[in-house]
């Protein structure tokens, strides 16, 4: 079984993580920062609290929220292996010894009740069938009075420009594709009322825009958008339902790369997020 097929296992019945664990992906989320993802949650946070990253990926987010929790402890969680090696290299490479990183699944997190002062979930719940069982399950790690951040992509705000025929069909097959594995890209709309009814008290509904429109941004994202649509899991998926055929995959790669090499290109993203906490006393 290759490391992709192991990663894939090891998510929940019926879930599956549409962008896989390709080197390119990696890269590409790899780049994230807490300035740019986690800026609505930063100023609720403060020294020597302890926090847990659900869905920590390769762990750029993470590492950050250790500096600013320092001397406090952060461990990121993740289904995938290779996340979380690549999590370790970092939090090594920049020194940062406050976080570790160990496997844990979002429906039973590996940790006592009321073990975190705050809990963070960056483009988690997207992928995930049921996110108010994840929020629950998140609510129970927290201490009285404890806070969580949630950030998730919302496509009904979602840009790709200058659109083309084909590239709107990669946009629904990436969707169709979500769907049938368990995600839904529209939910975020709603963690205000998910949260309220995962128990949380006190809930703050925010927002940020992720957008490409730089030479940098688009190099930054053109391989891996490349490489979803390559993605075996993601091809076999199409072709089983009857989406589109071979050709169409085929064709993709070449129209994304002219896509990004157009001096027009521009890519943006609504970004919900929400700020939530549990009351006091428990």
């Amino acid at each position: 079984m290759s490391q992709s097929q192991t990663d894939r296992a090891t998510t929940a019945p019926g879930e599956s993580y549409i962008h896989g664990y390709s080197e390119e992906f990696q890269r590409f989320h790899g780049q994230r920062t807490a300035s740019d993802e986690a800026g609505f949650f930063l100023p609720h946070l403060r020294a020597g609290m302890n926090l847990v990253d659900c869905g920590c990926g390769p762990g750029s987010i993470t590492v950050d929220l250790a500096t600013v929790v320092a001397p406090g402890q952060v461990i990121g969680v993740d289904v995938a292996q290779r996340q979380l090696d690549y999590a370790r290299a970092l939090a090594a490479q920049r020194g940062v010894a406050n976080v570790r990183f160990q496997p844990g699944d979002i429906y039973a997190l590996p940790f006592p009740d009321a073990s975190f002062d705050a809990a963070f979930a960056h483009n988690l719940l997207q992928h995930v069938r049921d996110p108010l069982r994840a929020l629950r399950e998140t609510r129970r790690v927290l201490k009285p009075g404890g806070i969580v951040g949630i950030q998730d992509d919302d496509w009904g705000a979602y840009l790709w420009e200058p659109a083309t025929p084909l590239l709107r069909t990669g946009i629904e097959l990436f969707l169709k594709v979500a769907e049938a594995n368990g995600a839904s890209f529209f939910y975020a709309r709603h963690l205000r009322r998910l949260l309220r009814e995962a128990g949380f008290v006190r809930v703050e509904g925010y927002a940020m825009a992720r957008s490409y429109g730089t030479p940098e941004r688009m190099e930054s994202f053109v391989e891996a958008a490349v490489r979803q649509f390559q993605d075996p899991a993601f091809v076999t998926t199409v072709l089983e339902h009857g989406w589109a055929n071979q050709g169409t995959l085929d064709a993709l790669p070449a129209t994304i790369r002219a896509w990004a090499s157009d001096p027009d290109a521009y890519r943006a993203i609504l970004c919900p997020a929400a700020v939530g906490w549990v009351a006091c006393e428990e």
